[in-house]
């Protein structure tokens, strides 16, 4: 190996860590703001939660816009190529939002993401049905496995079975489907034409919903609004840089740090500790996840 190529490689895995790095921080954050939301949702209404998060996050999305190219950059990125799909994606994040947001006020922060970790298992079947890919045998495997760690954590027929744990289930089922539509739509426009409509699409909704359901904060409740907003916002943009660095295949494994950070906060705030039961389907659904990344992986080499 030569010295140009032994330092080709050094870069490229430092630069890999940088986006690991990022994205176990962006995970982070997503787990500091559900722990924010759980909280404020107690006293204000859902719509007005999403309102604050879809200003703040369009205000960021715009802002950068602007510092890359002035008025110039923020008029290119809201030329969709496929506008119908756009407005229809951002509209869906909306109601996939609201299921979440409603699971983190009623159920604890750690069961929910136990039960969301089956999303990137949801693609994979989606996949198959909506986008005619290819999933062969394994990965078929990997999807019903999955599914069998769902059934450890609800435990349907046994005293312990709540059904508000399939809450979180629909939720997850809502993010797979968004994510299929967050993959055709890349096919129409770049991240950051998609970033703009995530963000403006949703504040147009809630700023109609929100007059119906507004409760005027005091000062703890307009910083924890605006803080579990920004928390989440940071997620999204920590996430974009963090593909800037790496590829997709190399950080989605990292994204199931959000179950650690979700315990440790549950834990730290509001006392909660997931059940034995939940952990164990928990484990079993992250290492079904995991298998289905290094299939896909495979499947792309």
């Amino acid at each position: 190996m030569t010295d140009k190529n032994h330092l080709q490689e050094t870069s490229l895995l430092d630069t890999t860590g940088k986006g690991i790095l990022l994205a176990i921080l962006a995970m982070a954050f997503f787990s500091s703001g559900d722990a924010v939301v759980k909280h404020v949702s107690q006293n204000y209404s859902l719509p007005q939660l999403l309102w604050v998060r879809y200003m703040i996050l369009s205000f960021l999305v715009v802002g950068m816009a602007v510092k890359r190219g002035g008025l110039g950059d923020v008029i290119r990125i809201s030329r969709s190529k496929n506008l119908p799909l756009q407005l229809f994606r951002s509209a869906f994040l909306v109601g996939e939002a609201f299921l979440f947001t409603l699971s983190f006020k009623l159920l604890p922060i750690a069961d929910v993401h136990a039960i969301v970790a089956v999303a990137p298992i949801c693609v994979t079947a989606l996949s198959a049905f909506w986008l005619k890919e290819a999933v062969g045998l394994r990965r078929w495997m990997a999807v019903l496995v999955g599914f069998s760690g769902i059934m450890v954590i609800l435990r349907p027929g046994f005293d312990a079975f709540d059904p508000l744990l399939f809450l979180p289930l629909v939720a997850a089922a809502a993010f797979a489907i968004y994510q299929i539509l967050l993959r055709i739509s890349s096919r129409y426009d770049d991240g950051q034409i998609s970033q703009f409509y995530t963000g403006i699409v949703p504040l147009f909704i809630t700023s109609f919903m929100v007059p119906f359901f507004w409760v005027q904060p005091d000062l703890n409740g307009w910083i924890a609004l605006i803080g579990g907003g920004i928390f989440i916002s940071l997620g999204h943009l920590f996430l974009i840089f963090a593909f800037q660095y790496a590829t997709p295949s190399a950080i989605q494994p990292f994204n199931y740090t959000l179950l650690v950070w979700a315990t440790l906060f549950g834990w730290l705030f509001y006392d909660d500790l997931p059940d034995s039961w939940t952990i164990a389907g928990a484990l079993i659904v992250v290492a079904s996840g995991l298998y289905t990344i290094y299939r896909e992986r495979i499947r792309r080499a």
